[in-house]
């Protein structure tokens, strides 16, 4: 992990910390950490906050080392529950996702605290990240799927994939059942 991702996951961590708020490292650094390096450009977490807490953040950015990545980002959290910030000093940019769903409180819950280049950080599980590389099904996100099961194998929890896979593709209407079944099956 390069300098400029380092200090904006560790000021992430401490202003997250300081505010209270739980969260838990997803996209390419846990993919990273998780399964196989990877490229990266930003820092990705879920939060465990909902739209209010979100925006009361945004408001209270002013003498942090974080600023809106753009004016009018309050109309972003309200309407994509995403709050999207850029480090002052890096220009790293940090999406901070609201974790309104079940499935994202409990990846904030059941994620892991490890040293993360130095920093202790909330990191999801393989599992959790796996069902959400799956969910969003880019070509990147099948890679990192690809890559979690490479370096997890029978180590994942199958069974908890699938379980969670089949509750969310009948809310979300998708067969993500088949999608965890081709990861498994090094098919995906």
């Amino acid at each position: 992990m390069n300098v400029p991702l380092q200090t904006t996951l560790a000021d992430a961590v401490q202003l997250l910390e300081a505010q209270g708020i739980p969260y838990a490292l997803i996209g390419g650094l846990a993919a990273s950490f998780r399964g196989q390096a990877r490229v990266t450009a930003d820092v990705d977490m879920v939060l465990s906050a909902g739209v209010d807490r979100a925006l009361q953040l945004a408001a209270e950015l002013t003498n942090t080392k974080f600023k809106p990545l753009f004016r009018g980002v309050e109309e972003v959290v309200q309407q994509a529950f995403i709050l999207p910030l850029e480090h002052r000093t890096t220009n790293v940019k940090l999406d901070l996702s609201l974790g309104l769903s079940g499935f994202e409180q409990q990846a904030v819950a059941r994620a892991q605290r490890v040293d993360l280049a130095g920093t202790k950080v909330a990191v999801v599980t393989a599992e959790d990240l796996l069902i959400m590389k799956v969910m969003a099904g880019r070509p990147q996100d099948d890679q990192d799927v690809r890559g979690l099961v490479l370096a997890h194998g029978d180590r994942l929890d199958w069974d908890y994939c699938r379980k969670v896979a089949a509750e969310l593709g009948e809310a979300l209407g998708q067969d993500l059942v088949g999608r965890v079944a081709a990861a498994q099956a090094g098919d995906l």
